[in-house]
């Protein structure tokens, strides 16, 4: 085994673990990440305002924990600033430190113990790559996401092959438009030059636009058939159909196309966010509101933010 203290040299990564009241499946994703023993990781578990005793029970998990030769550190936020604030807080901290690489992950994550390693040797070896990412799988182990793509689909992206069995781990690697921020590493000087996430997006789409962003400046997303993560999707907003992730999502696709859009992306939301919409009430007439009530939002250029999450979640 290479000592973590010794492994990662001048490629120490600041793993950010955003918590909102899930201090179980935080601290289940934290175990995870311990094990991992060919990287040096400082782990800052980020409570966002959760309120309920969150920050204490983390913060006595960790003092508890066996770190295995990383470090990690609790944070704990005042107030829900949402995916955006929450990481952005982090983003900052890895800056100040001089941490070269930043590992954004969600919480409801299990990580085998040699994920890692593949995703630093990609930016270290290559300077064109600004963001790399693994294949994310569901529980039942098909495809979550292998990247996404924004074009001509439903709120105007799609996360690539989800729902279908992923493709062989000698697939790849490729570029794609974007990764989500379920799990995805980059580089934290070039995310404090571009200004880390828009907190305007709060929640949803704001790893689309930062990959955008750093698309702009020459940076080629990356994602590497070979990693292989699971994924509780939607956990945080209370399932993949909740009508909070609808809101959220219908918002923010408006405030993407707005600065970002295709007439391809247009022309999908307009189809299947507009045109089709009436179908949605099939599914479920609780998220089909929320999801209107989002397009409107996104229209009268509202930014969401945590009145939103409390309307929803409570």
């Amino acid at each position: 085994m290479v000592e973590p203290e010794h492994a990662s040299g001048d490629a120490s990564v600041c793993a950010l673990l955003l918590n909102y009241r899930g201090a179980e499946l935080t601290r289940q994703c934290l175990a995870d990440l311990l094990r991992v023993d060919d990287v040096a990781l400082h782990v800052l578990v980020i409570d966002n305002g959760s309120q309920n005793g969150d920050a204490e029970r983390l913060r006595d998990a960790i003092a508890a924990i066996d770190a295995r030769g990383h470090h990690v550190e609790l944070v704990a936020l005042d107030d829900n600033l949402g995916f955006t604030g929450g990481m952005n807080h982090g983003m900052r901290l890895a800056h100040e430190r001089g941490l070269a690489f930043v590992l954004v992950l969600n919480n409801d994550l299990r990580l085998p113990k040699d994920f890692l390693r593949p995703l630093v040797d990609t930016l270290r070896n290559d300077a064109g790559v600004a963001a790399v990412g693994p294949t994310v799988l569901l529980e039942d182990g098909t495809v979550w996401a292998e990247g996404g793509e924004v074009g001509f689909a439903p709120n105007a992206l799609r996360l690539r092959r989800h729902g279908k069995a992923p493709r062989p781990q000698t697939h790849g690697p490729e570029a794609v438009d974007f990764l989500p921020g379920a799990c995805v590493l980059l580089r934290t000087r070039q995310l404090a030059e571009v200004g880390y996430f828009d907190d305007r997006f709060f929640m949803y789409w704001e790893d689309v636009e930062l990959c955008r962003r750093l698309q702009a400046r020459g940076g080629r997303i990356v994602w590497l058939p070979w990693v292989r993560v699971e994924h509780l999707a939607g956990a945080s907003s209370g399932g993949g159909r909740s009508p909070l992730r609808k809101f959220l999502m219908a918002c923010n696709a408006v405030r993407f196309l707005r600065s970002n859009g295709s007439a391809k992306g247009w022309l999908g939301w307009l189809v299947f966010d507009v045109l089709l919409w009436p179908l949605a009430l099939l599914s479920g007439p609780g998220a089909a509101w929320a999801k209107l009530r989002g397009t409107l939002a996104g229209l009268g250029g509202r930014a969401v933010g945590k009145a939103d999450v409390a309307r929803y979640l409570g």
